[in-house]
Formats: C-alpha cells, structure tokens, sequence
C-alpha cells in the first residue's frame, strides 16, 4: 500500500475507531429500564394510563437518549426495597430526606405543598406553626418530608392526621370535618375532579402558601445512565417537550 494511500486512509480509519469506541459505551447502557414509581398520585403518576406529567417527563427525556422505561408500581417502602435489591435500575420522586443511595439526577420535577382551607372561615395561616391552632389532614408521611417544624407541629397537635388514599383530604375538607388539608395543589385539585359527584367541591379556597417547593430526582445505580438522564432532560427542556407537558398536565390549574 502507497505511503499516500495510507495517509488517506488513517483519518477514516481513527474516525470509524472513535465511533466505535462510542457506540460501545452507549451499548452499555439497557435499552429498556425499570424505575421504581409511587401509585397513581394524579396528575404526577396515573398508574392505570402508566403516564402523568412526571412520568412522561421522565420517559421522554430517555426516549431522547434511545432508552425504553419500565415503570413499577408500589409503596414506596416496597420501591426502596426494590431499589436497594438492585431489582430496578431507578426510583423516582426523591431527595436528600428520602434516605436513598445511588446517583441522584438533575431536579426533574418540583412539588408545591400548600395549606388549603375553605375561603369563608377566613384563617389566618401565615407559617407553619398557625397550623397548631387547627384540625389538620396531610398525605402519608407528611411529617417526615415537610421539614423539622412541621414535624413538631404534627406530632403536638392532637387534631393532625394523615389519609391514604389521598382524596380523603378533599373529602374532609368539603364536609367540614378539618380544617385546614395540606397537598400538593395540582394533586388536590385534580383530585376534586374525582369527588365531584360525591360532595360539592364549588366552595371557594384559600391557599396558604406557608412551604417551599419540593424539587426532587430520579437516582440511579448507574452514575453513566444518571448522565445519559440528565442530557435527556436537558434536551427536553430546551425544545419545548417539557412545557408542552406541564400545559397538558397542569396547564388549566395554574
């Protein structure tokens, strides 16, 4: 072979090389998953459809990245279980309070807990602690992702409690039987969708905007496949997928 025949040849060849080696990093990864996910907890996780605004965000964003996702329904005591067996290769919806290990991703989604009471009592819930004055009904294991105050403020008031499944929030509410709900606010609203024949959900509410938001993530035992989540994510955002989703999901409830 001529001395110019090689020179030719050697970039195509260190090219066909470099894709190669990458094609075999990506053919590491599964093509298809499966994430460990709460049940339904609409418009988030609506477990019959397997869709919701944070699965499909999550299944988009992989999709972008040529991943296929399973998701596996279950109590989150059951999720985590699974998580740490390593019979799933994620779990979603945590934080740095959820005591999970692995490779935590980007913040994918955020949560907006609210105090919500009826519009005609008129309360007065600037903080936290004001809840202590009323009979409250939060979500399971409230008191142990809101933070230290609501913590104490949970465990001395006699009048809070905790319901699964969760419409028994709304329920409560509208029949006057706490005073005050604490939720998500697209939950709860969506939720009220569910009820409508059972109580009137016409009253008018008050929404007490007394938490932070709650941004959570998808951990990974794989800090690659964490990586290839990430870009994802990234790539969804910026052509617009991400926003179509929220319109589709939340976008009457804003």
């Amino acid at each position: 072979m001529s001395t110019r025949l090689i020179a030719l040849l050697l970039p195509a060849l260190c090219f066909g090389q470099f894709v190669y080696a990458e094609n075999a990093v990506l053919s590491g990864h599964k093509k298809v998953i499966k994430i460990a996910s709460a049940d339904s907890r609409p418009p988030y996780i609506l477990q019959d459809e397997r869709s919701g605004l944070e699965l499909d965000i999550i299944r988009l964003a992989l999709a972008d990245q040529g991943i296929e996702v399973h998701f596996q329904f279950s109590s989150r005591n059951r999720q985590m279980l699974h998580f740490e067996q390593h019979k799933v290769d994620a779990i979603i919806t945590v934080n740095q309070h959820s005591g999970v290990s692995g490779f935590f991703s980007d913040n994918y989604i955020s949560y907006q807990n609210v105090a919500i009471s009826l519009a005609k009592n008129n309360l007065r819930i600037k903080d936290i602690n004001d809840l202590s004055e009323f009979g409250v009904v939060a979500f399971l294991n409230a008191k142990n992702v809101l933070g230290d105050v609501f913590h104490q403020m949970a465990d001395s008031n006699l009048s809070y409690l905790e319901v699964s499944p969760q419409q028994k929030q709304n329920k409560m509410l509208y029949l006057k039987r706490v005073d005050v709900v604490i939720a998500d606010k697209y939950v709860f609203q969506y939720l009220n969708t569910l009820i409508a024949r059972e109580v009137d959900v016409s009253e008018n509410l008050h929404y007490h905007m007394i938490f932070p938001a709650s941004e959570y993530f998808v951990s990974f035992h794989d800090k690659a496949l964490r990586n290839t989540f990430n870009q994802g994510l990234k790539n969804i955002r910026n052509n617009g997928v991400y926003r179509q989703l929220e319109q589709k999901y939340v976008g009457s409830a804003q």
